[in-house]
C-alpha cells in the first residue's frame, strides 16, 4: 500500500512539474532595448559614447537580454571621423559593442567602397529591407536581425532612407557612366520600400519572431513626406515599435496607426547623444519606451580612454592657428537650430567668398547643408575648419547661363521659410526672395530639380551690380557635390566645366584664413552682408 501511495505521489509531483513548466512565462527577464540615432561623431557631447556604455552595463545588470541599437548617420559630422573616413567611430561603437544598426544617409558619404568597408568592419554589420543593387535587383545587405532573448525572438527590420542620393554623394550609387545602380524603393511614392518592409516582416514572424521592431532612418516633421516614419507605419502591418533617425527630433513617443489600426509608437534621441533611447518589454509582452537624458554618473572608464587614445593620435595637427577671430562666424542658433538653411550668415558669405577668391570667379555658392558648424570667436585651428567643413568635399569650377543660375536660386529657395539644405549661400551676387509666391518647382521622383513651372519667387538678381543676364554665361565655383553630383537635388543644367587644380573645401577656407591673418570686421553680423534678401 505504502508503495502504490509513494507511486502515486511522484505521479503527481511529475504531473505538477511538467504542468509549471508548460504554463510559466517563457521569458523571465525583461527585454530591454538600448538605441542612439544621428550620433554625427558626437562622441562625448551630451550622455557621450563612454555614457552609452555605463547604461549598457547598467541594464546588462539587471537583465541578460539588452540589445544596442543605431539608427544611422554615426560616422560623418566632427573631425574624428573625417580624419578617419568614418574608421575611428566603427571602432569606437565595436568598443561599445553595438548589436544592430542602419545605415544613414552619410554613412554614404566616403563613396560606396568605404560603405562597404564599414559593413566589413563593424562587427554587428548593418541591415536595410530597402536597399537594393538596381542591375541585378538583390538586396545589398540583410534585411533583417533576429535576437533571441530566452526564448523570445526580437527581429530588428532595418529601412534607410531613400532621400539618400540628395542628401548624401548621388555618384556614391552611380556607375562610371553617371547611371543610378543603387535604389531605396522610393519610386511610386515609397511603395516598393514599403513592400520590402511588409516581407521583411512577414519573413522574420515565419522565423519565429514574437515581436518586431523597425529601426529606420527616415525622419518624421521637415523630412520628405512620402517618406518619412509616419507614412512607413501607415503601409505596413506587423510591427510593434520604430525607432527612427534622421530628423535630429527628440520624440519621446509619436503614436501611428498601421495599416492594420494597431498603434504603433515612433520615437527617435534628437542627435549627438543629447539622449539615449530605451524600450523595455516585460514578461508580459507590455512594450514601453523612453528617452534618457542624464549623462551617467559614472561613464565607462575603458571607454573614455579608447576615445582619448584616438583622439591624440591627431589632436596636435589639427591645433595649428590658421588666424583670429573677434565674433563667430554662424551656421546655427545658440540652441542648434539651423540658420544656414534658411537665410543668409556670415559663415556662407564668408565660406562662398573664400571659394571665389580662390579661383577668381564671377559668382560662388554653397549649399547650406554643407555648411555644418558655427566657427567661434578666437584662434581658428584647422581643427574648428574641419567641423564646419566635414565632408571633405571637393570644389570645382564651370560656366552656366544666367537662366540656369536663376532657376538654380529659385530650387534652393522652394522650401523657404522652411529650412532646406539645398539653399544656397552666395558670392558675387545678390537677389530678393518672395516667400508669398508659391513655389513652382518641379522635382522627379527621387527629389531632382527638373524645372519652374510658375512665377519665380528670386527676384531681382544682381551679378557684381549689375542686373543678371539670362542669355549670359557666368564663371561659378562650387562644391562637386552642388555642381558635378547633384547634391540635394540641384541640377546645374548646361553646365561646361573647366580644367583646374581642385581642393578639398575646406583647405580653401583654411588658405583664405591665413592669407586674411584676422578675419575683417565686414563679416561680423550674424545676419551677413544683406546678400539675400527674404520678405
Amino acid at each position: 500500500m505504502k508503495k502504490l501511495l509513494l507511486t502515486l505521489l511522484l505521479a503527481v509531483s511529475v504531473l505538477s512539474s511538467t504542468f509549471a513548466r508548460a504554463n510559466a512565462p517563457e521569458q523571465k527577464h525583461d527585454i530591454v532595448i538600448l538605441f542612439t540615432n544621428d550620433v554625427h561623431c558626437g562622441v562625448e557631447d551630451g550622455i557621450g559614447y563612454a555614457g552609452v556604455a555605463a547604461y549598457k552595463a547598467e541594464a546588462k545588470a539587471a537583465t541578460p537580454y539588452v540589445t544596442l541599437v543605431d539608427a544611422g548617420d554615426a560616422v560623418q559630422g566632427d573631425v574624428i571621423g573625417t580624419i578617419s573616413k568614418g574608421i575611428n567611430i566603427i571602432a569606437i561603437m565595436n568598443k561599445i559593442g553595438y548589436d544592430v544598426a542602419v545605415p544613414g544617409n552619410h554613412e554614404f558619404d566616403y563613396g560606396m567602397e568605404q560603405f562597404m568597408q564599414f559593413s566589413k568592419e563593424l562587427n554587428c554589420g548593418y541591415i536595410a529591407a530597402n536597399f537594393r543593387h538596381s542591375p541585378t535587383g538583390r538586396l545589398v545587405l540583410p534585411p533583417y536581425k533576429i535576437i533571441s532573448c530566452g526564448k523570445k525572438k526580437v527581429a530588428y527590420v532595418g529601412v534607410a532612407t531613400p532621400d539618400s542620393f540628395i542628401t548624401s554623394t548621388p555618384s556614391t550609387f552611380k556607375d562610371k557612366d553617371g547611371n543610378f545602380i543603387y535604389d531605396f524603393g522610393g519610386e511610386n511614392n515609397g511603395k516598393p520600400m514599403f513592400d520590402d518592409v511588409q516581407t521583411a516582416i512577414d519573413q522574420a514572424k515565419k522565423e519565429g519572431a514574437d515581436y518586431v521592431v523597425l529601426v529606420a532612418h527616415l525622419g518624421e516633421h521637415g523630412k520628405i513626406d512620402k517618406w518619412n516614419a509616419m507614412n512607413l507605419v501607415a503601409n505596413i502591418q506587423g510591427a510593434d515599435i520604430l525607432i527612427d533617425g534622421h530628423s535630429h527630433e527628440v520624440t519621446p513617443s509619436l503614436i501611428v496607426k498601421d495599416k492594420a489600426g494597431k498603434d504603433i509608437t515612433i520615437i527617435q534621441t534628437g542627435t549627438k547623444l543629447s539622449h539615449l533611447g530605451k524600450i523595455t518589454i516585460t514578461p508580459k509582452g507590455t512594450i514601453t519606451a523612453e528617452l534618457i537624458d542624464k549623462p551617467h554618473p559614472s561613464p565607462d572608464a575603458s571607454t573614455t580612454q579608447f576615445i582619448a587614445d584616438i583622439k591624440e593620435e591627431y589632436t596636435k595637427a589639427l591645433a595649428m592657428p590658421l588666424g583670429t577671430l573677434d565674433f563667430p562666424l554662424v551656421a546655427t542658433t545658440d540652441t542648434g537650430s539651423w540658420l544656414v538653411r534658411n537665410g543668409e550668415t556670415n559663415l556662407g558669405d564668408f565660406t562662398t567668398d573664400a571659394i571665389r577668391s580662390y579661383y577668381g570667379t564671377d559668382i560662388a555658392v554653397i549649399n547650406g547643408g554643407g555648411l555644418r558648424a558655427t566657427i567661434p570667436a578666437g584662434t581658428v585651428t584647422y581643427s574648428e575648419v574641419l567641423k564646419s567643413f566635414p565632408f571633405g568635399n571637393m570644389l570645382c569650377v564651370g560656366e552656366i547661363s544666367g537662366q540656369t543660375l536663376l532657376d538654380e536660386l529659385e530650387f534652393g529657395a522652394n522650401k523657404l521659410p522652411n529650412n532646406y539644405g539645398g539653399f544656397l549661400q552666395v558670392s558675387g551676387l545678390t537677389f530678393t526672395v518672395d516667400t508669398t509666391i508659391p513655389a513652382s518647382v518641379q522635382t522627379d521622383e527621387n527629389i531632382f530639380f527638373t524645372g519652374v513651372t510658375g512665377p519665380y519667387r528670386v527676384q531681382n538678381v544682381m551679378v557684381n551690380g549689375k542686373p543678371l543676364d539670362l542669355e549670359k554665361k557666368y564663371s561659378v565655383a562650387s562644391l562637386s557635390y552642388v555642381l558635378q553630383e547633384h547634391g540635394d537635388g540641384h541640377r546645374f543644367e548646361g553646365i561646361s566645366f573647366f580644367p583646374v587644380n581642385t581642393i578639398f573645401d575646406r583647405d580653401a577656407i583654411a588658405v583664405y584664413i591665413e592669407k586674411l591673418g584676422k578675419i575683417p570686421a565686414e563679416y561680423s553680423n550674424p545676419q551677413g552682408q544683406g546678400r539675400i534678401r527674404i520678405k
